[in-house]
């Protein structure tokens, strides 16, 4: 106990300009921070299509597209604009009702298609290198958690565990099981009180200036960037969207924290 206390009593020196800062939890965003992704989207279409078809839901994979798109655009308007999170399996079921079908996202077969749709994407992903060691340094003193903008939460979690760090976090705050994405300041309090945190005693880590940066400061959490190409030096001038600090990647933050 006397160590936790020491280290928090240095961490709170470290942030300079930020007194009384008592520093309990850390949250992290995923996608783009604790690992990264390049996978074929075209590939997943076509295994999803050839599920859906195996399923009984026949159709030209062309018309099957443009539907699955038209559905995909009516839906993304309100995830853009009222930060509501709709999954993967509402566009798909209204993508067969647009071909004719009768269809519902909670149906099995829909729900089947859209767990294969990801496995490519779930195979793609690889770790940073540093993030078991970065995790494992922080877990004695922090409660840790991820909040993370995905539209299907079983696979975010298959993902957690693959990387290696579902076993340590003590909160899992997945918009599609929220209903509300990054940047609304509901799915950062839904976090905090997953981790049993309080907004002032928490850190957040993340790669994206708006969803990440601008929605910590929202809900009133001390924000990380994590630079990368496209985010340095481009932030909005905007007060809101400014990190309160930044790190070259989550390998730094454990010489931030004293964790090195």
């Amino acid at each position: 106990m006397l160590f936790k206390e020491i280290f928090s009593l240095w961490f709170n020196v470290w942030v300079a300009g930020l007194p009384g800062l008592q520093v309990r939890a850390v949250l992290f965003d995923c996608v783009g921070t604790l690992f990264r992704v390049e996978v074929n989207h075209e590939l997943q279409l076509r295994i999803l299509h050839e599920r859906l078809v195996e399923a009984g839901f026949a159709s030209p994979y062309r018309a099957f597209l443009e539907a699955y798109e038209k559905a995909y655009a009516r839906h993304l308007k309100v995830r853009i604009e009222e930060l509501r999170e709709v999954s993967n399996g509402v566009w798909t079921a209204e993508a067969l009702r647009i071909l004719g079908y009768q269809a519902d996202p909670s149906d099995h077969e829909i729900e089947r298609a859209v767990e294969a749709y990801f496995k490519p994407y779930i195979e793609a992903v690889k770790p940073i290198g540093c993030l078991r060691n970065v995790m494992e340094s922080l877990k004695p003193a922090f409660k840790l958690g991820v909040v993370t903008n995905f539209t299907y939460a079983p696979a975010m979690r298959e993902i957690l565990s693959k990387i290696g760090v579902l076993d340590l976090l003590d909160a899992v705050t997945i918009s599609h099981e929220v209903g509300w994405r990054k940047p609304h300041p509901k799915i950062f309090q839904s976090a905090l009180k997953a981790a049993k945190a309080e907004a002032r005693e928490t850190v957040f880590v993340g790669d994206d200036p708006y969803d990440d940066v601008a929605g910590a400061r929202k809900a009133g959490i001390f924000s990380v960037l994590v630079e990368k190409p496209g985010n340095t030096g481009k932030i909005s001038p905007r007060r809101e969207e400014k990190p309160d600090l930044r790190l070259p990647s989550i390998c730094s933050l454990k010489d931030f924290l004293g964790r090195g």
